[in-house]
């Protein structure tokens, strides 16, 4: 009795560390985009001030 409790504690922990890992993945994939808009307009804003010159 004393195995399963240890086993389903162990099960629970993984399943802890996939769901922040998930968590944290979602994060970074949603900031991408922001990140992706963030550099492309910075490079419009060099390309327009190279080319008014």
């Amino acid at each position: 009795m004393r195995l399963t409790g240890k086993w389903n504690h162990k099960g629970q922990s993984l399943i802890e560390y996939a769901m922040v890992a998930a968590i944290v993945s979602a994060a970074i994939i949603a900031m991408s985009t922001y990140v992706y808009r963030s550099v492309q307009s910075t490079q419009q804003m060099i390309q327009e001030e190279f080319s008014s010159h």
